[in-house]
């Protein structure tokens, strides 16, 4: 009886130690996929007919700049997007600004020009598709894509 005893209570004691390091491998997916979802669908945001980086957006790029950081092996497509205002011409020069904006921002703050590249979509990629200021103002960004 005591033998058996003793193996249940070891077998019990296996099952916690197998759940628990199961629990902390699945905690830390889930904190890198957090990671990753946050920096692909968290965009720069920029004011009408600008490229500069607004102060409200700069935690949301040192966000990109951290993740860049802590995953040394990942290189990203900075995208640059305006709203639908304006000329094909002039939307496609200043979404390369944006582009290039966040693009020297994350240089300046330590991560490898190498690992970057700008491309300008203009506006042919809206995020929103309405025809209104808020919609307008999600669609002037800077988009992040992983390569």
């Amino acid at each position: 009886m005591k033998r058996v005893f003793l193996l249940v209570a070891l077998a019990l004691c296996l099952g916690l130690v197998v759940v628990g390091c199961r629990s902390k491998t699945v905690t830390s997916e889930t904190t890198t996929d957090t990671a990753r979802l946050a920096f692909l669908n968290n965009n720069v945001l920029f004011d009408f007919d600008r490229y500069n980086i607004r102060p409200d957006q700069i935690p949301v790029i040192n966000s990109k700049v951290a993740y860049l950081q802590d995953n040394p092996s990942l290189s990203s497509v900075i995208q640059g997007h305006c709203d639908e205002r304006g000329t094909e011409a002039y939307n496609e020069a200043l979404g390369d600004r944006r582009a290039r904006s966040a693009y020297n921002y994350l240089v300046d703050h330590g991560i490898s020009a190498s690992r970057l590249s700008t491309v300008s979509y203009g506006k042919d990629f809206p995020l929103d598709p309405g025809h209104n200021e808020a919609a307008w103002a999600q669609n002037r960004r800077a988009q992040f894509v992983l390569q």
